[in-house]
């Protein structure tokens, strides 16, 4: 065996590799030590360490590539030379600077988002220029920078000092000892690649713990080739003819009857009686605002006062649950009203435009309908899916420059949105026509900046100063919109995204996904608290019943007013990317890749899970039919618009597999 470390092309590799496991070990456990309280410090911990090692050795063949090319190719005449010794000095200070960048940006990453690399990470590359202005004003970026260039430097030193660098440069060895060790460092990561797959994890009770057990680096690949997961290959499934007609069962009620017999239609018409409103809706999408920053969800600091008063003089919704832990994917479950998806939210992917969404209704009323956003658009593709559902877009590309006052790297703060929404609206209103406007918010984002002298907390001071300028802004809002002539024609939509945080150690925490909802104007909706779990995908629903609109749709969602509201289950849809969950009444299902799933008996305040017996089958039938459909919907083609501008031409049943 000592053979194969005669030359560099196989010395450079080992000494990389180990820099790498060396410096992953000490980042797990540093994550390890900034979250004592939350891991379970029984065996599993020792499992997590376990497989995050192994993870730790299939991910160092991977970095040392770069150095088995390097060895292989560079005769070794030049790296024992003067010049040589300096270059590879150099590339190894590169190198573990890197490994250090990377081990300080999973430590951020932990401390926002409570998990190694996901789907996230890979979100932040794509979008740079946003995630890079946030990082630079959230961050002393220079500071870092030189500290770890200092590190790498360091590291780089005491490998010289200790003969390391000296060692793996006076290899020596004839041709076949190089060609042999080229190809065994080419094949080892091959191999790893093809036969090692991060979705064979170990469960684990304690997500914290299951996290830990991951290499940030590897887990942000595997995540990069798993954005879309295939609902029919990696999820509990039923015959898909059942899976469709018994939803097709679940979503009718005796206000919201079946469109039609056939039984791979899921359309439902929403039947009414009475005259239509012609209301203008204004929604208010808000980043990031949970509802334990809010009264009724037990925060006493006093941050949201505006939104606390609202909430008693609205219709207000003490319990809705958000359905993810994104922005698209929020606005997924307000405009399509369905089920989230596994993977990426349908916004992200390349079919999700052209839909039939909540903006269709308005638009066949002749209704202006707007997506106001104060960063650029194009963010999460945003743009084209509110454009391809009929939306004109007025994000912050649209405006002009002096409609900007403030803005951070995520855009203008909110206050200059909710200007821009008032100006447009004077003119929809002054043109004689109706409009429905989807506003996102960006202020409650890291950095936390926002205007001066708004509130009694300093801007850049963290998460509580952020919500109330937030809250501010809503107030500002109200205030400014209630001296327009059409404001006692509008309702006002206020709803969170999802919450600030989705980290939490059981399989999905519920308590992370509580969010407030509420109807306001107090001349058009009287005020009343609609204490029913629900969804996000019921907000719209029960807004079309306020306008006592008849119309078609494609979501899951209900009226929650409606008299027919009283026989519905209690029901929430959440989820994870990979997990996706039913909570109904006290008892949560979840479904996960490789067709497995778990039954719990849910605590909904403190979010504790007791695991249920295996034969409670009906809520884990229904979170299978429900899923399955709903991905069967949009991967059919059946959300597309075009198909509904006039009555569907029949088609077969749909098969079973």
């Amino acid at each position: 065996m000592t053979h194969l470390f005669r030359s560099s092309s196989s010395r450079l590799p080992l000494l990389a590799f180990l820099v790498f496991f060396a410096l992953s070990l000490l980042t797990r456990l540093a994550l390890c030590l900034g979250s004592l309280h939350d891991l379970s410090w029984n065996f599993s911990i020792v499992g997590a360490f376990a497989v995050g090692v192994f993870f730790d050795v299939m991910a160092g063949l991977f970095a040392a590539v770069p150095w088995v090319l390097y060895g292989a190719l560079a005769p070794e005449r030049f790296l024992k030379s003067r010049a040589g010794r300096i270059i590879t000095g150099v590339l190894m200070i590169c190198f573990t600077s890197l490994l250090i960048f990377i081990s300080v940006s999973e430590w951020v990453f932990w401390d926002e988002f409570g998990a190694r690399f996901n789907f996230i990470a890979v979100d932040y590359l794509i979008w740079t220029h946003e995630v890079f202005d946030n990082i630079t004003e959230s961050y002393p970026m220079g500071r870092i920078f030189a500290g770890i260039a200092l590190l790498g430097v360091g590291i780089t030193w005491l490998l010289h000092r200790k003969g390391m660098m000296a060692w793996a440069s006076s290899g020596k060895a004839g041709w076949i000892e190089r060609c042999t060790a080229l190809g065994v460092g080419l094949v080892l990561p091959a191999l790893a690649g093809f036969f090692v797959n991060q979705a064979s994890l170990p469960g684990f009770a304690n997500q914290y713990n299951a996290e830990l057990s991951k290499n940030g680096c590897w887990s942000f690949f595997a995540a990069f080739k798993q954005m879309e997961l295939n609902y029919e290959q990696w999820y509990q499934k039923l015959p898909e003819s059942e899976a469709i007609a018994d939803t097709k069962k679940l979503l009718v009620t005796a206000n919201e009857s079946a469109a039609s017999t056939r039984p791979d239609d899921l359309r439902r018409s929403i039947n009414v009686t009475g005259p239509e409103h012609k209301w203008n809706v204004i929604l208010v999408c808000m980043e990031s605002m949970s509802g334990s920053y809010m009264t009724y969800g037990g925060n006493q600091k006093g941050i949201t006062p505006v939104l606390d008063r609202l909430a008693t003089q609205s219709l207000f919704f003490d319990n809705l649950y958000a359905t993810g832990t994104r922005t698209v994917r929020g606005m997924e479950a307000i405009t399509l009203n369905l089920p989230p998806t596994p993977g990426m939210s349908i916004i992200y992917r390349p079919e999700g435009k052209d839909l039939v969404t909540t903006f269709t209704p308005f638009l066949k009323r002749g209704y202006e309908c707007g997506f106001f956003y104060g960063g650029d658009g194009r963010f999460d593709y945003m743009n084209r899916y509110f454009s391809t559902a009929g939306c004109r877009i007025m994000d912050v590309n649209a405006w002009n420059k002096n409609d900007v006052t403030f803005k951070t790297a995520w855009g203008a703060c909110d206050e200059d949105l909710f200007n821009k929404v008032i100006a447009e609206a004077d003119k929809s209103y002054a043109a004689g026509k109706p409009f429905h406007d989807f506003c996102m918010t960006t202020s409650n984002h890291r950095p936390f900046d926002f205007p001066g002298g708004r509130i009694d907390l300093p801007s850049h001071s963290g998460k509580n100063a952020a919500v109330k300028y937030s809250d501010w802004a809503i107030g500002d809002l109200i205030d400014k919109a209630s001296k327009r002539p059409w404001f006692k024609e509008t309702l006002f939509v206020i709803v969170s995204d999802h919450c600030a945080s989705s980290a939490g150690k059981s399989d999905i925490d519920v308590t992370k996904f509580h969010i407030p909802a509420m109807v306001y104007n107090p001349g058009l909706v009287p005020a009343k608290t609609v204490s029913k779990l629900c969804s996000q995908i019921d907000l719209m629903p029960t807004v079309f019943g306020l306008l006592n609109w008849d119309h078609d749709t494609l979501g899951y969602g209900h009226d929650l007013l409606a008299p027919s509201a009283a026989t519905l289950k209690d029901r929430a849809f959440i989820s994870n990317y990979q997990k996706i969950a039913l909570l109904q009444d006290n008892s949560l299902a979840i479904l996960k890749p490789k067709r497995e799933t778990a039954l719990y008996s849910c605590d909904i305040q403190s979010g504790a899970l007791t695991p249920m017996e295996p034969g409670n089958t009906n809520i884990l039938h229904e979170t299978i039919a429900y899923y399955q459909s709903a991905s069967w919907l949009f991967g059919s083609g059946k959300l597309k618009a075009a198909l509904y501008k006039s009555p569907p031409a029949p088609n077969p049943p749909a098969k079973d597999h």
